[in-house]
């Protein structure tokens, strides 16, 4: 018995022993697990020493009011202007369901709230880790020390599910987005407004029509220039036809993501928004005649000859010419009057310098009421450009001539006295007369010929 005592004694102290021994054990082993996570712990920390860019993704849907068995769409909103890809993550209750394409169906009336959850493809976080170097002041930024966090931030939308009476209808944005094809124009020029398109659909309709006293814009769009101005704003606005918002209204409803939607679920809507497009009207031109011309390419020494500028719409305008001082044949005044001085041909520089103010609003005048353009004044017109070639005219000057009146020559007079001078036949006495001479002549001649050869025939 004493012996059995003994023995169970030993095997408790053995026991003991090994449950002590085993409690160490356990207790180092923890520690070394302990010594595990800490270490993960410092090296996630170490990793968190990384560059973090924030990639929480934001949503956006376009209709939070739904017909049973009708749908709306989920969004996910840029991130660092990259378009993100991606699968939203599949959720369904009684009353909605979303689905990974982010189509949001409602399946029973009620309402609920949701928080849409969407996990970004790898390669739009490739996109965003590029975009972020990008960015000013981020250029030496290595891709590979970028890593994305994510906000834990819940958007919650609140959907509510209705039969379709109590339904919101679908919207379509129908204001219109114009453009022009001229910004600048000549008085009597003409540019085009122009409408896009909506929903694909080619736009008819009525542009309303407007006039003040610079730019007039008539119902087909087109808009022409009435007087000149630095700037003046265009403003159209735009009645769509019943025409074309049936068009819109079928072009809608047979896109594939709005199937099942009636005509009957379309709301237009429009913008407050004005367009507005300045418009710079030129100065008319005066298109202006620059040659010169002679009223005589002829003159004898002493004569005098006139250089005019061509008339201008009716108007002989006035300019001072160039003195000419070196030609040696003429003399010529600035208002352009020639005057033989020696035989020659002399050319004639007329290039002058230019109109004078003066001058040249009479030639607007006469332009404008040539054109009969009434609604312009002086102040709208300016002179064409000039050419800036040298222009000259030809004139020859001839010796003056001797013969005069009472045997005068040129301008000069001569006192000594002629005696009258017999009255000399006329033409025809005259020739009369020289034919009897002629013929007397002949006679006397023959008859001393006749006379002399009969005498040495007798001798």
């Amino acid at each position: 018995m004493k012996k059995k005592l003994i023995f169970v004694g030993i095997v408790s102290s053995v026991l003991f022993s090994v449950n002590v021994l085993a409690e160490e054990v356990g207790q180092v082993a923890n520690s070394v697990e302990a010594q595990t996570v800490v270490k993960e712990k410092e090296e996630d920390v170490a990793a968190d020493t990384k560059v973090l860019v924030d990639a929480t993704t934001h949503y956006s849907i376009d209709q939070q009011k739904l017909a049973v068995g009708k749908s709306a769409k989920l969004s996910v909103k840029p991130i660092l202007g990259v378009e993100v890809t991606g699968e939203f993550k599949e959720y369904k209750n009684e009353i909605i369901e979303v689905k990974k394409d982010g189509t949001v169906v409602a399946l029973k009336e009620g309402t609920t709230d949701f928080a849409p959850n969407f996990l970004l493809s790898n390669e739009t976080k490739q996109k965003i880790k590029e975009a972020y170097i990008k960015q000013p002041g981020n250029e030496k930024v290595k891709i590979e020390t970028i890593a994305l966090s994510h906000r834990d931030i819940a958007q919650i939308f609140k959907m509510e599910v209705g039969n379709p009476t109590e339904t919101k209808k679908h919207q379509i944005d129908i204001t219109p987005s114009f453009s022009i094809d001229k910004e600048k124009l000549e008085v009597g020029e003409s540019g085009k407004v122009s409408i896009a398109p909506i929903e694909g659909v080619a736009l008819k309709g009525k542009y309303k029509p407007s006039k003040n006293d610079f730019i007039e814009l008539k119902e087909d769009g087109t808009y022409t220039a009435l007087k000149p101005t630095k700037s003046v704003e265009l403003m159209p606005f735009f009645t769509i036809s019943d025409e074309s918002l049936k068009a819109i209204t079928k072009a809608y409803v047979s896109k594939p993501e709005n199937a099942g939607v009636s005509e009957s679920d379309i709301e237009f809507i429009t913008k407050d928004i004005a367009f507005s497009f300045p418009v710079e009207i030129e100065k008319v031109v005066v298109p202006i005649n620059w040659t010169v011309g002679i009223d005589k390419t002829t003159i004898k020494v002493g004569e005098t000859a006139q250089l005019s500028l061509a008339s201008q719409y009716g108007y002989a305008p006035k300019v001072d010419y160039p003195l000419n001082e070196e030609n040696k044949f003429v003399k010529v005044t600035k208002e352009g009057v020639v005057t033989g001085v020696k035989v020659g041909k002399a050319s004639i520089n007329t290039t002058f310098n230019g109109l004078s103010k003066e001058e040249e609003n009479k030639i607007k005048e006469a332009f404008i009421k040539e054109k009969k353009l009434t609604n312009l004044t002086i102040d709208d017109l300016e002179i064409g450009p000039r050419p800036e070639n040298i222009t000259s005219v030809g004139v020859e000057v001839v010796a003056a001539s001797t013969g005069g009146g009472n045997n005068s020559g040129g301008n000069t007079t001569s006192k000594k006295t002629y005696a009258p001078v017999k009255k000399l036949p006329k033409t025809g006495e005259r020739q009369t007369f020289i034919t009897i001479i002629s013929g007397f002549i002949l006679i006397v001649a023959s008859t001393f010929y006749l006379n002399k050869r009969n005498k040495q025939e007798l001798d």
